[in-house]
C-alpha cells in the first residue's frame, strides 16, 4: 500500500532522499500574488507590461511610487524562492545518487531567470520615481527597459525546467507523468521566449500560459520529496 501511495504521488521506486527546500521554495516564490494581486488592486498592475498604451502607463505609475517600489521590493526577497526549487531538487537528486552537471546549469539559468525579472521591476521603480518628477519621458523609457528585461526571463527558467526534468526522468525515481509534465512546460517556456519579437506576439501569449503548467510540476515535485524527507530532516 506504501508503495502503490508513493507511486500515485510521483515516486517509482525506492531509493528517493527528499528535503523540504523545493516546496518551500515553491511557497515563497509563489507570495508574489499577494503583491501583484495587491498592485493591480490599487491601479499600478500595468507595470513593464508590454503593449500598454502611453496614456495607461502614465496613469499606472501617477501617485503610486510607493505601491510599484514595494512590489519591487517584495519580489526581490520572494522570487528567490523560484532558485531555492532547484537548489531543493537538485539536493535530492545529489542525495539519492544522481548529480548530474544539468541540475548544476539548472540552478544557475534559474539564478539568472529571477536576476532579469529582478532588475525589471528596479526599472519599474524608476519609471515610478520619473512620474513622481513629472518626467513623462522617463517614465516611458525606464518602464519599456523595464519590458525588454522582463520578456527574457522565460530562457533560464524553460531550460532550468527542461534540464532538471530531464535529470529526473534519468535518475529512475519520479514517476514518468511528472517528469513528463515538467519537460512540456519547460519547452513550452522556451518556445515562449524564442518568440519574444512582436511579429510572434499570438504564438508568444499562447505559450505564456505553460507557467500554469510549471507550478503544478513544481508542487508537485516539492510534495514529492516533501513525503521523502528522512526522519532526521534535510
Amino acid at each position: 500500500m506504501a508503495a502503490e501511495t508513493a507511486t500515485r504521488v510521483g515516486v517509482r521506486r525506492d531509493g528517493l532522499v527528499g528535503n523540504r527546500w523545493a516546496l518551500v521554495g515553491g511557497i515563497v516564490y509563489l507570495l508574489e500574488w499577494l503583491a501583484i494581486l495587491w498592485v493591480g488592486a490599487v491601479g499600478a498592475g500595468a507595470a513593464i507590461v508590454r503593449g500598454t498604451s502611453e496614456r495607461d502607463l502614465l496613469s499606472t505609475y501617477a501617485g503610486h511610487a510607493d505601491a510599484v517600489g514595494a512590489l519591487a521590493g517584495w519580489l526581490a526577497v520572494v522570487l528567490l524562492g523560484r532558485v531555492l526549487v532547484f537548489v531543493g531538487i537538485r539536493h535530492a537528486l545529489v542525495e539519492s545518487g544522481h548529480r548530474h552537471p544539468l541540475t548544476d546549469l539548472a540552478v544557475v539559468a534559474a539564478s539568472v531567470s529571477v536576476t532579469l525579472e529582478v532588475a525589471s521591476y528596479g526599472l519599474a521603480t524608476t519609471a515610478a520615481t520619473r512620474s513622481a518628477a513629472d518626467d513623462r519621458t522617463g517614465v516611458v523609457l525606464a518602464d519599456q527597459l523595464g519590458v525588454g528585461l522582463n520578456l527574457m526571463i522565460g530562457g533560464g527558467l524553460g531550460v532550468a525546467i527542461v534540464c532538471t526534468s530531464y535529470v529526473m526522468w534519468r535518475s529512475g525515481l519520479f514517476s514518468t507523468a511528472l517528469c513528463v509534465t515538467g519537460l512540456v512546460s519547460g519547452v513550452a517556456i522556451v518556445g515562449a521566449q524564442l518568440t519574444v519579437s512582436p511579429g510572434l506576439a499570438a504564438v508568444f501569449d499562447v505559450l505564456y500560459f505553460f507557467p500554469l503548467v510549471f507550478w503544478v510540476w513544481m508542487i508537485w515535485a516539492g510534495v514529492v520529496l516533501w513525503r521523502r524527507t528522512p526522519s532526521h530532516g534535510h
